[in-house]
């Protein structure tokens, strides 16, 4: 009898304990209330994968995605895989079922478990991923380079323009043979305090600029420029160095055309102060240039660079990052306003290697597509190691800031003894160089002149 009452008393408790389980299950299978869209997965027709995260917002009407959809040129954006993030239970109409057309505007809506709904919007662009290939690179030797005395590079009609202390040459964008020499007729450097230029810049029409440098106060600087590779030089602006501690003259950036109009920059070594001259029609509005301060929690080395987005006064732009007067492979962006940081990104590390690399100055960028891409070389002042970083997506656009540092390509480890080292060179102790990026004029494509002092030149086409 108390074996029957064990029994039934063991069964009560595993039926009781059944009971609660099943409950416990039946709770879990609920379905959750949901219809907000966390995120959103590309992949286009050439296999390109982007994926998106979709800000949450508070309004109840229609949210608007403004997605960079990544591809080739050949994308066809009417035929696009779309897949979501969405909370469990909840369904998408119409359902992403195909591909979609991001040609033009997508309209859908996530419904909830509950049946409530959520309209959104996909208002997508092709953000292009870009392909790069060497036209040509040539050594120091096969240049002509003299030791220590090439630092800057440009492009001039159907030349890359070389600079060197002792003058400009001019070599075909398309094989890269020497074709000239530019002309010094009339330069009157050689009568100043510091007789040679130590930098060269070219405009975006591919109008010339260059000056003798500045170490002291009372320094004299007259700025030259060529309407092309052929002409004659004109006297630009006379400048005499009154600002105590700095260089000026190391570093020449131009924007716009100086035919029409122009901002030519000159940074200040040493100090968070560029000049600033507009010139239009081929004369500088004043003599008097603007100096503009700007605020870093840094300061500026030797090689004091100002690259300017777009032409105007008050244009953003970027500035190269150092420490302890050391140029870092890292670049700020800067507010053209307010002359504070935007963003700033990090010191780019890979491994050891990096510790024994450095001179992060010598960059540019180039607006294509919608977007911006910078280029810049890695270099070492012993001149037995480079590395050149293809190409750094800064920015989809200016408001959309991810990572200035976002890197798409890179050369390999197992090629970074090939170029731009010459052994016939000495070590590059000044840890100079230059790119110049121009851009196509239908904004499709590039080319990247890529200088390192005593290393030499090597050309890329970017499509």
């Amino acid at each position: 009898m108390k074996k029957n009452v064990y029994i039934s008393l063991s069964l009560c408790i595993f039926g009781l304990a059944f009971l609660l389980t099943g409950c416990q299950e039946a709770e879990e299978l609920v379905p959750t209330a949901g219809n907000k869209l966390t995120a959103l997965s590309f992949l286009t027709s050439d296999l390109v994968d982007t994926k998106i995260t979709v800000e949450e917002t508070d309004t109840e009407s229609v949210i608007k995605i403004d997605a960079d959809v990544n591809g080739l040129k050949t994308t066809d954006m009417t035929k696009i895989s779309v897949s979501a993030n969405i909370p469990n239970n909840a369904r998408i109409e119409p359902a992403f079922v195909g591909p979609v057309d991001l040609s033009q505007p997508y309209n859908f809506e996530v419904v909830g478990a509950d049946g409530e709904r959520q309209a959104y919007i996909i208002e997508a662009r092709l953000s292009v991923v870009y392909q790069h290939r060497t036209l040509w690179k040539k050594t120091a030797t096969e240049l002509g380079f003299n030791n220590h005395n090439n630092g800057a590079v440009g492009f001039s009609g159907d030349y890359v323009v070389v600079h060197d202390r002792g003058g400009l040459f001019y070599a075909n964008i398309s094989d890269g043979e020497r074709a000239g020499n530019i002309s010094m007729e009339g330069i009157d450097w050689g009568s100043l305090q510091r007789t040679v230029p130590l930098h060269m810049a070219t405009d975006d029409a591919g109008n010339i600029a260059s000056c003798n440098f500045g170490v002291a106060e009372g320094d004299v600087i007259h700025m030259y420029w060529w309407e092309g590779v052929t002409a004659t030089p004109k006297m630009l602006f006379e400048y005499v160095l009154d600002i105590p501690g700095v260089q000026v003259g190391r570093k020449i950036y131009v924007r716009g055309d100086m035919t029409d109009h122009a901002f030519l920059y000159l940074g200040l070594s040493k100090k968070n102060m560029f000049l600033q001259w507009e010139i239009k029609d081929g004369q500088v509005v004043t003599q008097e240039p603007r100096r503009v301060d700007y605020s870093l929690d840094y300061t500026m080395g030797v090689q004091a660079k100002i690259v300017p987005i777009e032409v105007g006064a008050n244009s953003n732009y970027f500035v190269a990052r150092y420490e302890d007067g050391v140029g870092k492979v890292a670049i700020t962006y800067m507010d053209g306003t307010t002359n504070q940081p935007i963003y700033q990104s990090e010191h780019h590390i890979q491994g050891i290697y990096h510790q024994w690399l450095g001179g992060g100055h010598a960059f540019d960028y180039a607006q294509m597509d919608g977007a911006y891409y910078m280029f810049m070389i890695e270099q070492n002042g012993g001149n037995w190691m480079r590395e050149i970083f293809d190409i750094r997506k800064v920015m989809l656009r200016p408001d959309k800031i991810s990572s200035i540092m976002d890197l798409i390509k890179f050369r390999n480890w197992n090629d970074w003894l090939n170029f731009p080292l010459d052994p016939n060179f000495a070590s590059n102790g000044n840890v100079t160089g230059d790119v110049k990026v121009k851009v196509s004029p239908d904004g499709k494509s590039a080319l990247v002149a890529f200088l390192c002092t005593n290393g030499g030149v090597e050309l890329w086409e970017i499509y």
